[in-house]
């Protein structure tokens, strides 16, 4: 019963998440009520059941029948399982932090093209709170304040989100981090010849086989 519970909250936290990144920052958080973004009908009660009414509804909106993203269900899942692996202790707060961050940056790059600032801070300011400031953050911070600055090409919130992974990854972990993600960046660019790739999330994903693949 615990499991379930815990699943079910880390499942509503996934919803928020993905209501955060839907909205933000064009529109409120809290207002108005969860509703479609296609017919604009208000969704009941029975239409907001983390995981199930995706799935009952067959990921279209029991209205209009539009289709609703795959990702919003995919968040409410890895939000469930990244709870029950805190419960578990197999992972610490701090890496349940970290974890999140990563899935909404990802999720919000992929989808706007853009980074969130407000959204990294309060993610990023919650993992400072667990673990300590240290020279590797506050130089990426710089570099992030530099690239913006003087309108560099690259992004600064790929410097953010490593400054942000730079409270769990030593050096040696964030230059892999840095390597392999411009190799998983490099082979997506050429198979599929794209204009434009959003980047946090291949740091994501290196970040991941670093923490999952001692180096």
């Amino acid at each position: 019963m615990k499991i379930l519970l815990l699943s079910f909250l880390g499942a509503s936290l996934g919803s928020f998440l993905g209501l955060v990144i839907d909205r933000f920052p064009e529109q409120s958080i809290l207002f108005p009520a969860s509703h479609c973004n296609q017919c604009k009908k208000q969704l009941k009660a029975w239409d907001l059941i983390p995981i199930l009414s995706q799935l009952m509804n067959r990921s279209k909106c029991r209205y209009c029948k539009a289709k609703i993203p795959y990702w919003y269900g995919g968040l409410e899942f890895l939000s469930a399982l990244l709870v029950i692996l805190l419960e578990w202790q197999l992972i610490s707060f701090l890496e349940f932090v970290l974890l999140i961050c990563g899935l909404v940056l990802t999720i919000y790059d992929i989808k706007h093209q853009e980074y969130p600032l407000m959204v990294w801070l309060v993610l990023t300011t919650i993992a400072l709170i667990l673990s300590q400031l240290n020279w590797l953050f506050c130089g990426l911070l710089l570099l992030a304040y530099l690239t913006e600055k003087f309108q560099l090409k690259i992004g600064s919130g790929d410097f953010l989100y490593l400054a942000s992974l730079a409270l769990f990854f030593d050096f040696n972990q964030l230059l892999w981090i840095v390597q392999i993600s411009s190799l998983l960046g490099l082979v997506v660019f050429f198979v599929f010849k794209t204009k434009s790739l959003p980047y946090v999330p291949f740091l994501f994903l290196a970040s991941l086989m670093v923490y999952l693949i001692p180096t």
